[in-house]
């Protein structure tokens, strides 16, 4: 039995899970990630991003290698049975992370970018090929006890004896799938949302260039509703609901999907099958995300229908937001106390992406074909009510406009470098205003206090007195358009607050105290 105390254990190393590794790894905190899995899964779950997400994969300087395979979209598109265009999704605009709005992947290139960076961090230490069967919660620390899976790449122990692994960590994050463990162990329920639906997932390999006249988007047609995109530039993803009286165990057999890839004029001289598999759609929310230094996060805290592709985006949220907090905390600069804010502002974000999703679904999946003409019906006449809206982050934010809204990245520079601010400047805490130095407004106390949290203070302008270029003078614009000249940013990307520059240090003192002493409202 090892005696090393991590900073933060984590179980599963899926995307979520090695998202939070690389994180915490970047933020300078030792991390174990258990799992179960000998290799990496090395299959496709998840096929889509968005620029949010693309600046999270930026930050942990993934963008390069996941770019080789992943295609940006231009729409997402609903039609009916006949062709008919039901709605459309553009996401061909340029979105405000500093990145095309959407992008189709493949989701083993994602794991193997994260995989390689959080491996060749020395903060991180993976442990895998580990059943986790035990959790032990301490005042200061968590103690996870789990067995040799097979083929473990370490464990503890003489040779011949049982391979038994215990890691202690101070926080313990389960990012272990749907099927989670952790959330077992807290015994916490999970709200159902009333969606549930089968379908069949068939994830394909093209041969040769394979050309569809309806690319990325929705089939609604009540015969059986298909959905068709691609997987990055050499994969494609099918799916086709399944009909009432039809089975996993005979929608799963090969036959099936080269007949029903058939229809859409495709064989196997265009394509191969990777994977076939009958997943179920559902929404479900677990009540509780965390239990003193337990926390969930992805599938182990959420589950919602594909339909907008937010599944794992919404996981990787999770943990981005999460780890910050744990950064402040591990630190010594804010109480435990501020990771309960980690559910209070993450749950309303997902909740709308999930019902988003679910109205999405419905759209899609009906089998009725009197409410499939109804539906197409009033899509014709512009009788649709507008589709659910995602609220800004309420929480760690200061009241008024613009607040809890997501960042703008654009391209700056600093003495011969150009790139996207984050690389140029870096990341965390950043106050940025157009108009002047930031720090000439702020007190001895106050600059001190970003100095500990690591903030980044910049002047961003377009003439030659400006600490960064703003060489579009999109950050001028963006600010002039909220009448801010100055705004602070979170380390998750979201803005705590902006307004005039006179009135930074008021901003300032208010972000101190709410995370030093977790005044929420």
């Amino acid at each position: 039995m090892s005696d090393n105390l991590y900073d933060v254990v984590i179980i599963g190393a899926g995307p979520v899970g090695l998202t939070a590794a690389g994180l915490l790894g970047h933020y300078g905190h030792t991390v174990a990630v258990i799992e179960r899995h000998p290799s990496l899964y090395n299959l496709p779950r998840a096929g889509h991003i968005d620029h949010e997400i693309m600046r999270v994969v930026q930050l942990l300087g993934c963008a390069e290698t996941f770019l080789t395979d992943a295609v940006a979209c231009d729409t997402y598109t609903l039609k009916n049975g006949e062709g008919e265009l039901l709605a459309e999704f553009p996401w061909s605009s340029a979105g405000i992370s500093g990145w095309p709005s959407d992008f189709m992947m493949y989701q083993p290139v994602l794991e193997d970018a994260l995989y390689s960076r959080a491996v060749d961090d020395p903060h991180v230490t993976f442990r895998r090929g580990f059943e986790v069967h035990g959790i032990t919660t301490h005042d200061d620390y968590v103690e996870v006890h789990a067995t040799a899976a097979a083929s473990p790449d370490d464990f503890e122990g003489p040779a011949g004896d049982q391979q038994e692994l215990v890691v202690r960590g101070r926080y313990l994050i389960g990012a272990d799938g749907g099927r989670s463990f952790v959330r077992d162990w807290l015994g916490t329920e999970r709200e159902d949302l009333g969606f549930s639906e089968m379908w069949l997932n068939a994830d394909c390999r093209r041969k040769r260039p394979v050309a569809m006249d309806f690319d990325s988007g929705q089939w609604c047609d009540p015969r059986r509703p298909l959905t068709v995109f691609p997987l990055g530039k050499r994969h494609r993803r099918f799916e086709w609901a399944l009909l009432p009286g039809e089975t996993p165990e005979e929608m799963s057999k090969p036959a099936v999907a080269w007949e029903l890839l058939s229809h859409l004029g495709l064989t196997s001289q265009d394509l191969s099958i990777v994977r076939q598999h009958v997943w179920k759609f559902e929404a479900k929310i677990a009540r509780e995300w965390q239990r003193g230094r337990v926390f969930l996060a992805g599938d182990a805290a959420h589950t919602m229908p594909p339909f907008q592709g937010q599944g794992m985006c919404s996981g990787i949220r999770d943990v981005t937001n999460l780890a910050w907090k744990l950064d402040l905390v591990l630190r010594g600069i804010s109480d435990a106390a501020l990771l309960a804010t980690y559910q209070e502002e993450r749950e309303p974000n997902l909740r709308a992406w999930t019902t988003l999703s679910i109205e999405t679904g419905r759209l899609t999946c009906t089998l009725d074909t009197e409410e499939a003409e109804r539906r197409d019906k009033a899509y014709r006449n512009g009788m649709v009510e507008p589709m659910p809206q995602i609220p800004p982050l309420s929480g760690l934010v200061h009241e008024g406009p613009g607040a809890g809204e997501l960042s703008l990245q654009s391209k700056v520079r600093r003495g011969d470098t150009v790139g996207l601010f984050d690389d140029v400047v870096g990341t965390g805490f950043t106050i940025l205003s157009t108009v002047a130095e930031p720090a000439s407004v702020l007190q001895a106390e106050q600059q001190a206090f970003l100095k500990a949290l690591g903030a980044q203070i910049v002047y961003v302008g377009t003439d030659d007195s400006a600490d960064i270029t703003d060489i579009d003078g999109a950050y001028t614009r963006h600010l002039a358009e909220r009448g801010w000249d100055v705004v602070i940013t979170r380390p998750d990307f979201y803005v705590f607050g902006g307004g005039p520059l006179t009135g930074l240090g008021a901003m300032v003192d208010e972000l101190a105290v709410l995370l030093k002493t977790k005044q929420t409202r």
